[in-house]
């Protein structure tokens, strides 16, 4: 048998014509070790595909024999090596290769550009150019080893034999290069030691396929690493920023399933705009430890798969205590007594009754309408589950009272009476709350700092040095868009604080290095909206909540999006400084919205699902209007267009509930069957 071999690096970066899938295939290259790898394909008649296959699927096609572990691991290469090119156009750097400047979404791009790093033997760290360590198995031999041992007993190693997962590059790798995106100078780009989930998963006998392309440091659609990802669905969208490129590969059938992180929306957006299952579990189910952090009081590793099942059996090997981790420690004593899979088996909900939190149902603006007449029509389908849905209505809410209740006595601070001005205060809703942000001091450069003392680099120590040995991207301000990261990474290092001098009316910025660290609010907040949930679940009686995951479909790359904060109150302050008399303005969020996703599951830190709900029929996009400093800022709502991009909806519960999550995620799914792969990336010829 003959075959034509063309390969992808995705290490570098390719020139802007490359974004037209006949360039792309010809021009990526994964250099010799693909080559071998994708000869794999061709020794065997492929009569499975991987085409939206499941774990079972795969296991009874091993099991039977079928299948092989090299096999099922070169149709997925293949794949990756056909739609892994860059999606985006733009001016290359000559020096590094690299897109560092503007970039331009393309339509109908045919890549994606959602996998950094494959582990293929001399492709998994540019510090270690021979890469022949015996002990570093790379993801063929992986494989190999695990058909040996089928072969030789006859069993699967554990739940996930021979199952490949994509890991965000924000977890580490031992074997692998882990830089959050960053293209970073370490001594040592590989970490001395897996991220404990990882090792989990290695343990059960997944062969960990490639690092996936994510925002640089946890925010954006971007790395500098490893360029923009694309939404499988329409290329000149977002895939979901932070945890895209690892959705966008498993949405495309570049792999099977992958961990992703969720600090605020990373997990549960990029499963929504990408029509999958993403599980964020329970704030101390999964350990953390290895992560690169972005905020430690919130980050969680997110499971993201094609079918609920799937998704379910990944976190099980994943859940439970890790010295490492002190937070999990909260999980001994309450995990399920029987494996997760057992929760997803098709069955009524007649005895299940699921609260509809409506605040989050509001339309703002027509980007909002059809997501939410999709997520109407997601209640009707919960009933025919047998499911009991307790549903205050449109315009209604089931925790006004909660609210008014726990709120004087738990953080009286989010309830301001205006003294003296007639106006009463400002209604709080579980819109603003949700979308809260604490005042935290040092948090983000205390926790960067530890990583990277523990990961012990001769050449990185600290965040000081991450910048001075880092080359960045950087683009003109985009309402919405996340600032670059070097600008994130400075930010970390010196609070910025800009004030009104009383006698010239000028304003003045001062900046102070940050030294403390102070991440109470973060607790009291979570606390509070914990108060808030339980009671009201508690009052009716409920299992669970629903809500669509965001009334917002997928937006455009690099564009301005939806505003999160719909309308402020100003309060004045008078400030005393060494400088003089100042006053501070502080803006108070009166009415917010998530843009993004609904924010929340990772404030509260209770587990969500988010399922595949439908596709939207149209879409409404901002218009850019281009500033005088080369910004672009939202203009005025533009549309609509006709567009079929994925809708997804969240399940809540409370914490350590996951079974019950899963078990109604499994029920809606297997009654709506809403996903379907996305058909600009078919099957590859055979």
């Amino acid at each position: 048998m003959r075959t034509t071999t063309t390969t992808t690096d995705f290490n570098t970066a390719s020139p802007s014509e490359a974004t037209h899938r006949n360039h792309n295939r010809n021009r990526f290259a994964l250099r010799g070790a693909a080559a071998i790898v994708l000869a794999f394909a061709c020794s065997y008649v492929q009569a499975f595909t991987v085409e939206e296959a499941t774990i079972a699927q795969v296991h009874q096609a091993m099991l039977s024999g079928q299948l092989s572990s090299k096999e099922l691991l070169s149709q997925y290469m293949k794949r990756i090596n056909a739609y892994n090119g860059t999606c985006v156009s733009g001016a290359v750097d000559p020096a590094t290769g690299r897109q560092l400047g503007a970039a331009t979404p393309v339509e109908n791009a045919g890549q994606l550009n959602a996998l950094m790093t494959l582990n293929v033997r001399g492709q998994r760290s540019k510090t270690d150019k021979v890469d022949n360590d015996p002990n570093m198995p790379d993801a063929m031999e992986t494989a190999a080893r695990l058909d040996a041992e089928l072969k030789r007993t006859g069993k699967l190693v554990g739940p996930l034999h021979g199952i490949p997962i994509v890991i965000k590059d924000q977890f580490d790798t031992f074997d692998m290069r882990t830089t959050a995106g960053a293209l970073t100078n370490y001594a040592n780009d590989r970490p001395p030691m897996d991220a404990t989930i990882v090792a989990r998963l290695r343990a059960a006998g997944a062969i960990i396929l490639a690092k996936g392309n994510m925002g640089e440091y946890a925010s954006g659609d971007r790395s500098t690493g490893g360029g923009t990802t694309c939404n499988p669905y329409d290329t000149s969208r977002s895939a979901g920023r932070s945890s895209g490129g690892p959705a966008a590969a498993v949405s495309a059938n570049l792999t099977m399933c992958a961990i992703g992180e969720e600090t605020g929306p990373s997990a549960r957006n990029p499963s929504a705009n990408t029509s999958l299952v993403g599980i964020v579990s329970t704030h101390s189910l999964l350990s953390r430890a290895g992560l690169i952090p972005a905020s430690a009081t919130l980050d969680r590793p997110g499971v993201l798969c094609r079918t609920v099942a799937d998704a379910a059996t990944v976190l099980d090997v994943l859940k439970g205590y890790d010295p490492k981790d002190p937070a999990t420690a909260a999980s001994v004593g309450r995990l399920p007594t029987r494996p997760l899979l057992a929760y997803t088996m098709p069955g009524s909900l007649k005895h299940m009754r699921i609260g509809v939190i409506r605040d989050f149902m509001v339309p703002f603006s027509h980007a909002d309408d059809d997501s939410i007449h999709i997520a109407e029509q997601a209640l009707d389908d919960l009933r025919k589950t047998g499911a009991t849905v307790v549903d205050p209505g449109p315009g209604n809410s089931l925790f006004t009272d909660a609210i008014s209740e726990l709120m004087p006595s738990i953080a009286p601070q989010h309830y301001k009476t205006l003294e003296g001005s007639g106006e009463k205060p400002t209604p709080i809703t579980l819109r603003i709350l949700s979308e809260y942000e604490p005042a935290t001091t040092g948090e983000g450069l205390y926790f960067m700092n530890r990583y990277l003392a523990n990961r012990g680099d001769q050449r990185i120590k600290n965040v000081a040095d991450l910048i001075a040995n880092s080359t960045f991207f950087t683009h003109p301000p985009i309402d919405g868009v996340t600032t670059p990261p070097k600008q994130r990474l400075e930010a970390l290092m010196t609070s910025t604080r800009t004030l009104t001098d009383k006698k010239t009316g000028a304003p003045t910025t001062f900046k102070t290095p940050i030294e403390g660290l102070n991440i109470e609010g973060w607790y009291a907040n979570r606390a509070l909206l914990q108060a808030i949930i339980e009671k009201v679940m508690a009052d009716n009686h409920l299992d669970a909540l629903v809500y669509p995951t965001k009334t917002v479909p997928a937006p455009h790359l690099i564009t301005p999006v939806e505003p999160t904060f719909l309308a402020t109150r100003d309060d004045k302050v008078s400030v005393t400084r060494p400088e003089g008399e100042f006053i501070e303005t502080h803006h108070v969020v009166t009415e917010a919205r998530g843009s993004l996703t609904w924010r929340l599951s990772p404030n509260l830190g209770f587990p969500t699902i988010t399922v595949p709900a439908g596709f939207t029929h149209e879409a409404y996009d901002r218009a850019i209007v281009v500033g005088k400093d080369g910004s672009f800022k939202a203009g005025d709502l533009v549309g609509p267009t006709p567009v079929a991009l994925p809708v997804g909806l969240d399940f809540l519960g409370r914490a350590f509930s996951e079974p019950t999550l899963l078990q109604i995620a499994a029920a809606y799914e297997h009654t709506t069957h809403h996903r379907h792969a996305p058909p600009a990336f078919p099957a590859l010829p055979q």
